[in-house]
């Protein structure tokens, strides 16, 4: 069969496959299991292009877009965990972050390291808070529609892709006002991780793009700083969408750290 190899490969419902995929020439496998947790309104799509660019021998996909509250997410999360039995690389974007958070303190001993992307695991501003309640208000009054072209910038690099923007929406439109309520609802009323991260057993990745307008650098920076069990970096060329906007930096970072 030349380069191939046959991988595990996750289908929508959160179960694996077995499909023959051709094996990268540059990237170095990564044997142990890495298990990704996805941000608000996103499914596996989030993850995709940056799997494709990855030789994982292990991974599974955590459906956050199932839950209706914080106790569910985290009941997925820990499901699976249950598919491996060695120590796991967790993965969260944004929201997905905060929830792998949690999942990674419950289980410390269980966990080879926790990444997290645009994600900072503390409580929300009073501003984001009442930015929140607004939306909830909104769906509950069936006036919710999609993100404006000008909200919709605001999570992506000025020199975004269209294609990646399309992906957005589509998911977006996908998962619905209904999805979107359950996770804004479930997650507001948030507690501060970042002083249990710094004190975990684990190593700490927290990587965030140059212009992320929704986690600020600046911010995850200086959390960070007060862990000596930590990484930052800076993705350029993205925004808040890491994922879909530079997965092969993303990929990158994963080999050199994890391989």
């Amino acid at each position: 069969m030349g380069n191939s190899r046959i991988i595990p490969e996750l289908t929508l419902n959160g179960l694996f496959e077995m499909k023959t995929a051709q094996q990268s020439p540059i990237l170095t496998p990564i044997t142990a299991p890495m298990v990704f947790f996805p941000g608000t309104l996103c499914d596996e799509r989030v993850f995709m292009p940056c799997w494709r660019e990855l030789n994982l021998a292990q991974r599974a996909y955590v459906p956050l877009q199932w839950a209706e509250n914080l106790e569910q997410m985290l009941a997925l999360g820990e499901d699976r965990l249950g598919y491996f039995e060695q120590p796991m690389h967790l993965v969260g974007f944004s929201m997905g972050g905060y929830v792998a958070a949690h999942v990674a303190l419950k289980h410390e001993h269980r966990v080879a390291s926790l990444t997290l992307i645009g994600s900072y695991p503390g409580p929300f501003t009073e501003q984001e808070c009442n930015a929140r309640q607004q939306i909830l208000r909104s769906i509950s009054k069936g006036q919710y529609s999609a993100m404006s072209a000008s909200r919709l910038k605001q999570f992506v690099h000025s020199s975004c892709d269209p294609d990646v923007l399309e992906t957005i929406r589509q998911m977006e439109a996908d998962l619905g006002p209904s999805v979107l309520a359950h996770q804004i609802s479930g997650l507001t009323d948030r507690q501060d991780l970042s002083k249990k991260l710094a004190e975990a057993s684990f190593p700490l990745h927290i990587l965030v793009g140059e212009q992320d307008q929704i986690a600020s650098p600046d911010k995850l920076r200086q959390m960070c700083e007060t862990s000596s069990n930590s990484h930052f970096k800076q993705i350029a060329g993205a925004g808040h969408m890491v994922p879909l906007e530079q997965p092969g930096a993303l990929a990158e970072y994963f080999v050199r750290h994890f391989a």
